[in-house]
């Protein structure tokens, strides 16, 4: 069930059989060496998002639904504050150009010199599949394929989040019309090491221009069972459209 949060030819000569299944090996070989290829194309951090275009929706979670996925050992801050972050990335250095939608929660104790909180990643989407490999295995995202579309029509724009064909998170919001703010800023990512458990931060440097905007309408259509569904957003808090440049860099073991 929906949760909608309201806001305050050509021809070729016959193959004869045996030659048919050598030629079937044969691809199916070489599309395995290239899907492999692919996804040994991108490097290791740090990247360069040369350009993003973003919705960023700030929410605050049912804290009773965040008890099974929320890091353990670390406090999450008061009201339960998070993001709905949903974007596309392009003109990257170490990256192709993709998209991602992921649910974030704000904890305390790890805040940038920009007064940004330590974002937690609960849940992500990326696509390709390739960046998807990249950050779950040099950040430790808990991130899976899936595709991310930013529409803008005038002063209204949507962003939808969908995995395997099924939509899971739909924002619609509508930007206000107010200059828009332009600056820079650190914030800071946590995960936890696979091997040794140890608290890791990166640290996410960006510059550009911070949107006013207010939501029309956040639904999340995950089904039961999915991340986006166990854990989704209580109430809408605020909501910026976002033009930026932003880059990562390694993880360091922060405790």
């Amino acid at each position: 069930m929906a949760k909608t949060i309201s806001v305050v030819s050509a021809h070729a000569a016959p193959i004869e059989p045996t030659h048919a299944i050598q030629l079937l090996i044969t691809l199916l070989l070489l599309a395995a060496t290239v899907s492999l290829a692919s996804a040994e194309e991108i490097p290791a951090p740090p990247y360069l998002v040369g350009r993003s275009e973003a919705l960023v929706i700030g929410i605050a979670y049912d804290e009773a639904s965040l008890s099974p996925v929320a890091p353990v050992g670390l406090a999450a801050t008061a009201g339960a504050s998070g993001q709905i972050v949903m974007y596309r990335g392009s003109g990257a250095y170490g990256l192709p150009d993709f998209d991602s939608t992921f649910l974030a929660l704000d904890l305390d104790g790890f805040d940038s010199a920009s007064g940004y909180k330590g974002r937690w990643m609960l849940s992500g989407l990326y696509s390709p599949v390739a960046v998807a490999t990249a950050v779950a295995r040099h950040f430790g995202y808990p991130a899976r394929e899936g595709t991310t579309r930013v529409e803008r029509d005038g002063l209204r724009v949507t962003a939808t989040g969908t995995t395997a064909g099924r939509q899971l998170v739909r924002v619609d919001m509508l930007l206000k019309p107010e200059p828009c703010l332009r600056g820079s800023g650190m914030a800071h990512g946590l995960t936890r090491d696979a091997g040794t458990g140890a608290i890791q931060l990166i640290q996410i440097p960006h510059v550009g221009e911070w949107c006013p905007a207010e939501s029309i309408e956040v639904e999340i259509t995950a089904p039961p069972g999915d991340a986006f569904a166990q854990i989704g957003p209580l109430k809408v808090l605020w909501c910026v459209y976002s033009l930026r440049s932003f880059a990562w860099f390694d993880p360091v073991v922060s405790r």
